[in-house]
């Protein structure tokens, strides 16, 4: 008997563990781990890790971006994209500086 309460307790456990991937996207950012509810229930892009995204990378998933928005948390988009404006900034500077 003891086992088979083991089975449905692993059971109902991964119904949760799947109701929360397909619903929310588990957003690691420079200020800790968010979760933004998703624009529409799919497995993909569960867990995004945003501290080295670049305006291409926010290109290239849209779905997260929009998310982002929904949830009013547009601020981990403009801090990213933010850093890494400043960081080609100076590495161009850096890179035409006379030595």
């Amino acid at each position: 008997m003891r086992r088979l309460m083991t089975f449905f307790l692993g059971m109902v456990t991964g119904a949760f563990l799947l109701f929360g991937a397909m619903n929310y996207h588990v957003v690691r950012a420079h200020d800790g781990v968010h979760f933004v509810p998703k624009v529409s229930p799919k497995l993909a892009a569960a867990y995004v890790d945003v501290r080295g995204f670049t305006v291409a990378d926010w290109a290239q998933h849209p779905e997260i971006a929009a998310a982002l928005l929904n949830a009013n948390q547009g601020n981990l988009m403009k801090n990213n994209a933010v850093e890494t404006l400043q960081t080609e900034v100076d590495r161009l500077l850096n890179r035409s500086a006379p030595r």
